[in-house]
């Protein structure tokens, strides 16, 4: 407690200040008598000293060095009697109001242990109120819980329990609910707090940010997912005070717990939601009863938007992505479109998440971004990769761009080096399938009729599937290696292979894309 509460209490109505009532802030934290003029012996912090040597009194030069002494070491201050206030001079006073050290007179008493008494009468009183205090907070915060409490309300207590304003901040740092003297300030404070540049995702400890002559002190509270992790701000919190300090810990236990009950139904919400797209993409819905979903989820049923498909696999073959890993990067990529504010809706499919991104989301910026924010989050041991379609659908035409997303995110897979991949559209293969079949047959035998013929079907197989994997890798031979599980020597040996069975060079653009042609008409004629 400070001097200032400490000399309020009605047992000390006769107390008062000779000097020093500047310093008023000072901590008490118990009372010890000055019986000699051995200066160097008092310098304990947050300790009320007594004085009871008449020598000491009586030396100017030794007061002035304990009133330094005791104001540098941090003491709570010193006592003297009511008949000893002559004898403190105005020097020593106008020491005690520059140095800051309460100097408090108390009636004369038959001895100075009844003025001990009275002050540890005064500290028990003082202690007990506020024992009292934190049992009736404690009471009412749990009578709110109980009640299932908005935000609002246990703030508008907290403000009560704390004699200050009560913030709730959430992940990115916006005032989501001030207390009844902020409320209505929330937009002015949010960009205070945003622009103060703290790293908001990574706080993790208790920071004090000042706007002018106020400070906010920051609390982070820990709901049931540390990726959502919301704030306590405490306008001009006074950590001196232990009462204050158990007072903010049972209010930062009641916003925790609601927050978690928020994240509770933000995570049913979000389940709900999956359920929802999933019927949408079996064809479960009708159009009327889609467009009236869309409307009641505040979502426009024509606006187009791409696919995003997200992958997670383990690069140690021993490791298993489990679910846990999976819910930390739902948070993650819930707290970026928050945070970006972007135009994006996230459901889950088969242990994958999947994204919804408006039209007016460039699809590889966001998805090149995003890809960087979760990989520099999650395990190195782990591997996040992404697929996104090409072309753009409303949610009732979502199967065919669900498609695009899930074939991109195959092709990553079998190369997880890419990381991300767009959806490449077949349209080649569809001008192939107008090519008259006489002439599709002659330009194939002319340039790929050594492969096809050979006896050897599993072999010839091998060789087909590697060169259709050479010119869909860009002839990138450790690529095509990976895709097929196999030796990049492997790799080497059967194009060299093909070279000669076909007599060409595939280094030479004109002959490969011949090859690539012919591979193409082959497929094209085969799928027939």
């Amino acid at each position: 407690m400070t001097i200032e509460q400490l000399l309020a209490e009605e047992l000390l109505h006769e107390v008062g200040y000779v000097a020093g009532d500047n310093g008023k802030f000072r901590t008490i934290d118990t009372v010890q008598t000055i019986e000699t003029d051995r200066v160097e012996k008092y310098h304990q912090a947050g300790m009320l000293y007594l004085l009871d040597s008449m020598k000491l009194f009586r030396n100017q030069v030794k007061m002035m060095t304990l009133v330094k002494q005791l104001a540098q070491n941090n003491a709570a201050g010193l006592v003297i009697m009511d008949s000893q206030v002559a004898l403190f001079g105005p020097i020593l006073r106008q020491l005690a109001d520059r140095v800051a050290l309460p100097i408090i007179k108390i009636p004369t008493l038959p001895s100075i242990s009844d003025g001990m008494q009275l002050f540890f009468e005064a500290m028990l009183q003082q202690k007990t109120k506020k024992l009292r205090h934190i049992i009736e907070s404690n009471q009412k915060l749990a009578d709110l819980v109980i009640k299932h409490p908005k935000v609002e309300s246990v703030l508008d207590l907290g403000e009560q329990i704390m004699g200050t304003p009560v913030l709730l901040l959430d992940s990115h740092f916006n005032v989501a609910v001030a207390s009844e003297t902020l409320r209505n300030h929330e937009l002015e404070l949010t960009e205070f707090f945003r622009q103060t540049r703290i790293d908001y995702f990574q706080l993790e400890k208790q920071i004090t940010v000042r706007q002018g002559e106020d400070s906010y002190t920051l609390f982070p509270l820990f709901p049931a997912f540390k990726e959502n992790k919301a704030f306590i701000a405490v306008k001009n919190f006074q950590e001196t005070d232990e009462f204050r300090i158990i007072l903010q810990q049972l209010l930062m236990n009641t916003l925790s717990f609601v927050n978690s009950r928020i994240d509770m139904l933000n995570e049913s919400d979000f389940r709900n939601r999956s359920g929802f797209f999933l019927n949408v993409l079996d064809g479960g819905i009708s159009t009327d009863l889609l467009d009236k979903r869309l409307l009641e989820m505040k979502l426009n049923p024509t606006a187009k938007y791409s696919c995003v498909m997200t992958q997670v696999v383990a690069i140690d073959n021993k490791k298993m992505v489990n679910y846990q890993l999976l819910e930390q990067i739902q948070q993650l990529i819930m707290w970026f479109i928050n945070e970006y504010q972007t135009n994006a809706i996230l459901f889950s499919w088969r242990q994958r998440l999947v994204l919804l991104i408006g039209a007016d989301v460039n699809p590889e910026h966001f998805v090149i971004a995003l890809h960087r924010f979760i990989s520099d989050k999650i395990s190195v041991a782990y591997g996040f990769l992404m697929g996104y379609s090409n072309s753009q659908a409303p949610i009732a035409g979502l199967s065919a761009i669900f498609k695009e997303a899930l074939e991109a995110t195959r092709s990553v897979v079998q190369n997880p080096s890419m990381k991300v991949h767009k959806y490449q559209p077949k349209y080649v293969q569809e001008l192939v399938s107008l090519i008259p079949r006489d002439e599709a047959s002659a330009f194939q035998q002319k340039f790929l009729a050594p492969l096809l013929q050979l006896d050897n079907d599993e072999e010839k197989t091998a060789l087909l599937k590697t060169l259709q994997n050479f010119f869909y890798f860009h002839q990138q031979v450790a690529q095509v290696a990976r895709s097929m599980y196999v030796h990049r020597n492997t790799i080497i040996y059967r194009i060299k292979k093909i070279e000669e069975l076909l007599d060409v060079d595939l280094a030479d653009p004109q002959t490969a894309q011949n090859v690539q042609f012919a591979l193409l008409l082959n497929q094209s004629m085969a799928n027939d």
